[in-house]
C-alpha cells in the first residue's frame, strides 16, 4: 500500500478498504496515528511527523516513509519471494491508473 502523509487520501483510504473487504492483511503507513487510513487497516506503521511548513519536516516525512517501505518490501522479497512477486505485480495494476 502507498505511503500517505496525513492518512486521509481518498484514493489511499479507498484501495486499504477494498483490499480488508476481500480479507487481506493492509499495513497502513502515515505520520498520523489517528486517521482514516489507520482505522482501516489490519496494522498501522507511524512515521514521519507532523509537516507544519513545507521544508524539511515533510522532506524528512517522505524519507521515513521510503524507507519503511524499501525495508518492508526486502523483508517481504526474502521471506516469500513467489507471494511478493505476485503482490508487487498486483500493486503496479491499481497503481497504472495514475499513470499516463
Amino acid at each position: 500500500m502507498p505511503p500517505s502523509g496525513v492518512g486521509a487520501t481518498r484514493s489511499t483510504v479507498d484501495t486499504a478498504r477494498r483490499a480488508r473487504d476481500v480479507g487481506a492483511e493492509v499495513i497502513g503507513l502515515t505520520s498520523y496515528a489517528q486517521s482514516p487510513l489507520s482505522e482501516i487497516c489490519t496494522h498501522t506503521l507511524v512515521a514521519g511527523g507532523q509537516d507544519l511548513v513545507f521544508g524539511l519536516e515533510t522532506t524528512a516525512s517522505r524519507i521515513a516513509h521510503l524507507v519503511a517501505v524499501d525495508a518492508l518490501t526486502q523483508t517481504l522479497l526474502v521471506l516469500r519471494p513467489d507471494t511478493a512477486e505476485r503482490i508487487l505485480h498486483l500493486s503496479a495494476d491499481v497503481t497504472a491508473d495514475h499513470t499516463y
